[in-house]
């Protein structure tokens, strides 16, 4: 999100507008960022399609177990889940965007879906696999990001590269994977949480080894917006059969339409002004992996994590909506949509320098809404959560539209 709606557009080359967060970018009203000369653009392929397709189950699978976590446990080991979920397919990404027109030959294909088909065995295994299905989460696991490092070899990113962020993620995690797999217990959960954190660490350690290559500006953008809308369908999903279980009084229905209400008004807060911001980034930086690895590996994770939470508690609000919260699960919505609002403050951070004072207010409204939602409906927890969304995009589209300055945190625009 940046300054005006008369604003005239990026230029066609440099980086300068890329740091400075009150530069004239035509990316508030959602615009196209194309710089004009730019031809034959990379757009999502039909196997890239099929591919989400696991995804969209893994979702549901981590959905459902957090809505049946009892406490922090078992909320970190569902994060724990997510973690190589999430990188299988942010990988599978970037090994599609360094193939370019390669993605459609039949090799290409092929491997995207044996990558899938090791994500089908690790979705499968995601309610057990704490328990008999461990193994096999790890087993698919390592061979999905072996096959993934053995794929992204033979493509331009990791160029002449001997030590690359990929390679050693795979090198330090899939042992430590493969002998939670092998154990149980706190064990497992431990061995498994030090697999993660190393797998989310190595990309800010020595990401900047890729730092030189560059990425296709157009299949990114899109790919990243499809997960967006892969978790929001999966909240869809998630309200949709909870409303349905039983008959639709009036608080159901209630609890309905302020799910819905609450859905559309994440989508539109990435969409109409989010999704044209990132594309900007990407286009005019001149460290293009630096975007790639904070805000569309780092903040997306963000985005998503906080889409499954809201399921979790629009499911909650659905299933009994005039319920005071008592477990963990029932908590959620309101942390949850601070962390997705927090999210686009990092990202634009992590872009511009600099954070919108809008969304930063209205994150910290909802994380301050959070030790009173302990002691009201559910439901009324969800129209305070609606209507701070709904006025948190009505009140930029205001902004933006009259043409007024936006406000923003200044922050050092620390480069890694």
């Amino acid at each position: 999100m940046d300054r005006t709606a008369g604003s005239t557009g990026p230029a066609s080359g440099g980086g300068t507008d890329a740091a400075d967060p009150d530069s004239e970018v035509d990316i508030a009203t959602g615009d196209s960022a194309e710089p004009s000369g730019k031809k034959g653009e990379q757009r999502v392929t039909w196997a890239e399609l099929f591919f989400d397709l696991v995804w969209v189950f893994a979702l549901v699978q981590i959905s459902g177990v957090l809505a049946s976590a009892y406490g922090p446990l078992g909320l970190a080991q569902t994060l724990i889940l997510l973690v190589p979920l999430w990188w299988g397919w942010m990988s599978a990404t970037l090994l599609g965007n360094s193939a370019g027109v390669a993605l459609d030959r039949p090799a290409i294909r092929m491997m995207l879906f044996a990558l899938a088909a090791c994500g089908l065995g690790m979705t499968v295994a995601i309610p057990h696999a704490y328990e008999q299905h461990g193994l096999l989460f790890a087993l698919c696991y390592v061979v999905m990001r072996a096959l993934l490092w053995a794929g992204m070899r033979k493509l331009p990113l990791f160029g002449d590269l001997r030590i690359e962020p990929f390679g050693l993620s795979l090198l330090l995690a899939s042992p430590l994977f493969l002998a939670g797999g092998l154990t149980s217990g706190a064990a497992r959960t431990a061995l498994w949480g030090t697999a993660a954190v190393l797998e989310v660490a190595v990309p800010v350690l020595f990401g900047h080894r890729l730092d030189r290559f560059t990425f296709e500006t157009s299949h990114l953008p899109e790919r990243f917006g499809l997960v967006i809308i892969m978790a929001l369908g999966e909240t869809v999903l998630a309200v949709g059969t909870n409303a349905s279980d039983s008959a639709l009084g009036p608080a159901r229905f209630a609890a309905l339409a302020v799910s819905f209400t609450v859905i559309v008004g994440l989508w539109w807060t990435y969409f109409h002004f989010g999704a044209a911001a990132v594309r900007h980034s990407l286009q005019t930086d001149p460290v293009q992996a630096r975007i790639v690895r904070d805000v569309f590996n780092y903040g997306h994770f963000i985005y998503l994590t906080a889409i499954i939470f809201l399921a979790v508690g629009l499911k909650k609000i659905c299933l009994d909506p005039l319920a005071v919260p008592h477990s963990l699960p029932e908590m959620l919505l309101a942390p949850s949509a601070a962390l997705y609002l927090f999210g686009f403050c990092y990202s634009r951070w992590r872009m511009f320098g600099a954070a919108g004072v809008s969304r930063f207010s209205a994150a910290a409204f909802c994380l301050l809404l959070t030790p009173v939602a302990l002691s009201l409906p559910m439901l009324v927890t969800g129209v305070i959560v609606a209507a701070v969304l709904v006025g948190l995009n009505v009140f930029e589209y205001w902004i933006v539209t009259t043409g007024r300055r936006i406000l923003f945190l200044h922050m050092p625009h620390w480069k890694r």
